[in-house]
């Protein structure tokens, strides 16, 4: 091969080189900008939810109403979820005739690649059962369920151990008990099917669910559940693969037991 044959392969190359770079750049840009400008519009639902148009914090007590409203916006609005001390303050939905219609769709069904929270079609949020499951993304920028890996941490869950699930209707709090890891779809008779869980057949089916947390759980957290508690799950990607999970799961307590939000 000749010197200029040389040259003008080297040539290609850099160019081909940076035609790549350059469409990747704009791919993560687009990314970026799409992300931004997902949370600037939950922060508009953020406002409504808090009862204060410059989005000021208050202590929750006579917002009922604001999620009414924001129910009249979406009818497939189902709840409203906070984690306190951290980023995660969103609005939750539920489709039950399409489960993951939200998976990649924001709360005014456009699409979205961060999508919106949206519970499982098996739970029903307005008659709660013994389990409710809440699914959404982890997010590279941080946000919707993307900070729930910080749980892992014990010293950082010691500090951010409550979760609010309201409903147009009532507020709800919840005590995280476990912060576990576990693998889906892979088509193991031992796999952990908590996606499936509502309602309890009994006590002993019960312990079954939440001995396959402890199992698999990170830490021990000191929290005891009893039968008869009501539950709810985080679930979102973790792990190696895509099949694998967190999964952060809290017994509803009493809103005077729950500090206000935001700490």
């Amino acid at each position: 091969m000749s010197n200029s044959v040389k040259k003008h392969f080297l040539t290609l190359c850099i160019v081909a080189c940076g035609i790549v770079f350059a469409v990747s750049a704009c791919v993560l840009v687009g990314y970026f900008w799409e992300d931004r400008r997902a949370e600037a519009d939950f922060g508009v639902l953020r406002d409504i939810s808090a009862g204060h148009a410059d989005g000021s914090a208050d202590d929750f007590t006579d917002v009922i109403g604001k999620y009414e409203s924001l129910a009249a916006m979406n009818g497939d609005f189902v709840g409203w979820l906070r984690v306190y001390g951290m980023n995660i303050d969103y609005p939750v939905m539920q489709t039950r005739n399409d489960p993951e219609y939200y998976l990649h769709r924001n709360f005014e069904k456009e699409y979205s690649r961060a999508g919106t929270p949206f519970v499982s079609a098996v739970c029903d949020v307005a008659e709660p059962g013994d389990v409710t499951v809440v699914y959404g993304h982890k997010m590279k920028n941080g946000s919707m369920f993307g900070k729930l890996s910080d749980l892992i941490d014990p010293d950082f869950y010691g500090k951010h151990r409550y979760i609010r699930f309201d409903t147009p209707v009532e507020r709800r709090s919840y005590l995280i008990f476990c912060v576990a890891l576990t693998t889906v779809n892979t088509g193991e008779a031992s796999e952990y099917r908590y996606y499936d869980y509502s309602n309890f057949k009994d006590e002993e089916d019960f312990n079954r669910f939440v001995a396959g947390a402890r199992e698999r759980q990170c830490f021990d957290a000191g929290v005891s559940v009893s039968y008869g508690d009501e539950i709810l799950l985080l679930s979102t990607c973790e792990g190696a693969g895509e099949n694998g999970r967190l999964i952060v799961l809290g017994k509803r307590i009493p809103n005077a037991e729950a500090p206000k939000y935001p700490q």
